[in-house]
């Protein structure tokens, strides 16, 4: 009964954030997307512009809404980037993903109680200008799970390499390379990932900008083996106004979305909304932002 339970609530997980009836009751996989509006407003593609690049502080506070109408899961995110040179930088992010209260049941059939799952995740990185146009940028994580007095935690890292030349930005990546984790006896491993892609922005006039990205990702190891793609657009009036959109596909684990958002830059301050069109509906992500 304990396993079915788990089980269960794991299944119910990634039905919210992948909205795919035929998805894997696995953990930690609610980690693959950024949680960021204005990522996920264009596909949640994973190369734009390197923080150090562009950027001396970029700090984000998120909160999405994932199906109110049917799962009510719900997800806080608060982080940023402050670069502390032309050549290093630091970044630390903190999200908290929270469900809703399920009810227990024992051996018996009986009602005993109430539980409310969650999921935690902790990053800290640097990011270092190797050259002129070359980029790294290394973090480790460390990720945490309780269902119902169930516990497991992992750590995990990424490492990702971007050449960036005249508005275009090339880049690869292995993102959540880590331990296994487990409730119980049975270990499993976390949804590895690999990815290649790019983004391309130009200037048409003085006040507009468009940019344009795409990448393509593999999740492993062999309980997962998915593919993943995405493709985003972004159009910019003044930097003060943006219209963005995207597609996000995966053959399983990850989502499989339809997105478009908008957002408000004024002297730094920004505020970003994504929706995502999926087989659930009503997902929302706000962000608040600072960029300087």
């Amino acid at each position: 009964m304990r396993r079915f339970l788990i089980s269960s609530i794991l299944t119910a997980t990634l039905a919210v954030l992948a909205a795919l009836p035929a998805a894997n009751a696995q953990s930690f996989s609610s980690f693959i997307l950024s949680g960021r509006a204005d990522r996920l407003a264009m596909g949640d593609i994973a190369f734009g512009t390197p923080d150090l690049a562009v950027h001396q502080v970029d700090v984000a506070l998120s909160f999405g809404k994932w199906a109110p109408q049917q799962f009510n899961y719900s997800a806080l995110q608060a982080g940023g980037f402050l670069a502390l040179s032309e050549r290093f930088g630091v970044r630390l992010d903190y999200r908290n993903n929270l469900f809703p209260e399920f009810v227990q049941i024992d051996q018996n059939g009986n009602e005993k109680g109430t539980f409310k799952p969650g999921e935690q995740r902790i990053l800290a990185g640097v990011s270092l200008r190797l050259t002129d146009n070359m980029y790294i940028d290394v973090n480790g994580k460390y990720l945490s799970a309780d269902l119902a007095g169930n516990k497991a935690s992992a750590f995990a890292g990424d490492i990702a390499f971007s050449y960036v030349k005249d508005g275009m930005t090339l880049g690869v990546k292995a993102a959540d390379l880590g331990t296994k984790y487990s409730f119980g006896s049975a270990a499993s491993s976390l949804p590895m990932r690999v990815m290649a892609g790019g983004s391309y922005r130009l200037s048409p006039a003085e006040k507009h900008a468009i940019t344009l990205g795409a990448d393509l990702g593999y999740i492993l190891p062999q309980e997962y083996k998915a593919f993943t793609a995405a493709v985003g657009a972004e159009y910019a009036f003044n930097q003060l106004v943006f219209a963005r959109a995207g597609y996000h596909f995966s053959s399983a684990v990850a989502p499989r979305f339809a997105s478009f958002g908008l957002g408000l830059n004024i002297k730094g301050i920004g505020l970003d909304a994504a929706y995502l069109l999926g087989q659930a509906s009503n997902v929302w992500t706000l962000s608040l932002r600072v960029a300087l």
